[in-house]
């Protein structure tokens, strides 16, 4: 009886640290994780920003599951059966370390790179990474249920503050310090301390849940059961705010500039809107935040259609960036608002999760096979306009205005259509982004040119007279530094003494093909090996162009 008596004061607050200490340990390592796993295949599929969109698809549909699985286990089983079953998987997830990608999922270029990546990531950090996905709802139940704070949300407030603190930490902390098979080793030491700490919380939970039934039973029953349409709301604001971080996010690296790690500034921004709008009401005021989301929704929109703003990256990326703020602000506000009471607090999580999945399949896998260029952020501002409709439709004036402004976004989206087509021989889009030809016509016949793009990037251009069809052009013209040393190379072939042997010529590779400008330098008895990842550029410099 004594020591029934010492240890339950004792517990609430012991249980509140160890619970607070797993969700913010699993939240880092969950977002340690994405960029440390990502840099180590980046290099083996060309360093394409798809590879990053491939990985959150990947990582938003594993934290479906792992919401799923945390929403069944703590629905159906009896505590003791939660702890059983979610410590084994624990235990058994330690064979997964150290995740270090194994050398067997390098591509040949024959794969599909989007099936290829997700085989990989399952492969090598699949079961660690559901498991730190189920922390966060899961404990979040076993606090709720174990009447140890009546503000169970603020737990997911400090679950993406943790998130935020490991993905920035990490370009300017731990890469610049670390190696990759290092920081592969630090993370995996840390997981295992999280399975120690996650298995302290499930032993504290079942001592609660056992030591007070009657007062779960009461935490149980509180709140109003959520309606079908809110359920259709929650997954709507939460898909939504998955679709503008990954459109947002191609946008910017691939239209604007080819930075890989500049995607991580629309993730940090996502992320800090969850803290914001989760820690409390204080940080969401519709009236406050309906006017600069219109304003920002319809630059954004005018952008995608207008170089100057969409394409410049002084002005683009600050007003992508403060665009995606203010519209997952709205977004994430208004989820924040709409929360159930507790006892339905993972299937919450579980629409969050399943609306993330979904806006992250739909921006990451279909829209490549579907849209012929980068018209999914088009299309999502489209979206988010109609659905503030939805959310405003009590007040007329807000409602009109909703609509009004998703007919602007619709039309801005008809523009950049328009401009992509209008004199555009060729448009074609694969897993590594959208490829353009369009001739150029010039006052002098002879000056004028066929293109080739890459997003917002030139690979390269051809003169269409017959006369000058194989003269080297843009950067890689005689004077750039390529032709310099290919010139100084073939003055010193010319300067042997020796007459030069068949097949004795200039052996030269090349990383990337382009238009297959450079092979304009080529000479009888050169070799010239063009190392080129994307078949579509292949297909394109042998169709459009004749180097």
């Amino acid at each position: 009886m004594l020591r029934s008596t010492l240890f339950y004061p004792m517990a609430p607050t012991l249980s509140r640290l160890i619970f607070a200490g797993t969700i913010f340990l699993s939240a880092a390592l969950l977002f340690l994780v994405q960029p440390l796993i990502a840099k180590q295949i980046l290099p083996w599929f060309g360093g394409s920003a798809a590879v990053w969109s491939t990985c959150m698809v990947f990582f938003q549909v594993l934290l479906l599951a792992g919401y799923a699985y945390s929403d069944w286990v703590s629905r159906n089983l009896a505590p003791r059966a939660q702890v059983l079953l979610h410590t084994g998987l624990l235990a058994s997830s330690l064979l997964f370390l150290p995740i270090v990608a194994s050398s067997y999922w390098k591509p040949d270029g024959s794969e599909d790179p989007t099936l290829w990546i997700l085989g990989l990531l399952a492969a090598t950090i699949g079961l660690p990474y559901f498991l730190l996905s189920t922390t966060g709802p899961l404990v979040q139940s076993w606090v709720a249920r174990s009447l140890l704070s009546a503000q169970v949300y603020r737990y997911f407030s400090l679950s993406n503050l943790a998130s935020l603190v490991a993905l920035v930490s990490y370009p300017f902390v731990v890469e610049p310090h670390a190696r990759l098979l290092d920081q592969a080793k630090v993370w995996s030491a840390a997981y295992a301390a999280f399975v120690v700490l996650c298995s302290a919380s499930a032993y504290y939970f079942l001592r609660h849940a056992q030591a007070q039934p009657e007062a779960q039973k009461v935490q149980e029953v509180a709140g109003p059961k959520p309606a079908r349409s809110d359920y259709l709301l929650w997954l709507a604001l939460s898909a939504l705010g998955s679709w503008l971080l990954l459109a947002i996010t191609n946008h910017i690296t691939q239209n604007v500039a080819a930075i890989p790690f500049l995607w991580l500034l629309p993730l940090t921004i996502y992320l800090f809107t969850f803290v914001l709008c989760f820690e409390s009401d204080r940080w969401y005021r519709r009236r406050l935040w309906l006017a600069p989301a219109t304003a920002l929704l319809l630059l954004c929109a005018y952008g995608l259609q207008d170089s100057l703003i969409g394409l410049n990256i002084r002005v683009a990326i600050p007003v992508y960036a403060l665009g995606l703020f203010v519209l997952c602000m709205f977004l994430h506000g208004e989820l924040a608002q709409r929360r159930p009471g507790p006892r339905y607090l993972t299937r919450y999580y579980l629409m969050l999760s399943l609306g993330g999945a979904i806006g992250g399949i739909l921006v990451g896998l279909v829209a490549p096979r579907v849209l012929p260029a980068y018209y999914e952020l088009g299309i999502g501002l489209v979206l988010t306009a109609l659905l503030a409709g939805v959310v405003l439709a009590q007040r007329r004036w807000m409602l009109f205005g909703a609509l009004a402004s998703a007919c602007a976004c619709a039309w801005f989206l008809w523009a950049q259509v328009e401009d992509d087509v209008a004199g555009t021989r060729r448009l074609e889009r694969n897993f590594y982004g959208t490829l353009l030809t369009t001739d150029v016509k010039r006052e002098d016949p002879r000056d004028s040119v066929r293109q080739l793009y890459h997003g917002s990037v030139k690979h390269g251009e051809q003169y269409l007279a017959a006369e000058r069809r194989m003269e080297p052009t843009t950067y890689y013209g005689p004077t750039a530094g390529v032709g310099l040393a290919i010139a100084q190379v073939q003055a010193q072939v010319q300067a042997q003494v020796q007459p030069q042997a068949p097949g004795e010529g200039q052996r030269i590779g090349l990383i990337g093909l382009g238009a297959g400008v450079l092979a304009a330098y080529g000479r009888p008895g050169d070799s010239y090996r063009f190392y080129e990842i994307n078949p579509a550029v292949l297909q394109i410099a042998q169709a459009e162009f004749s180097f």
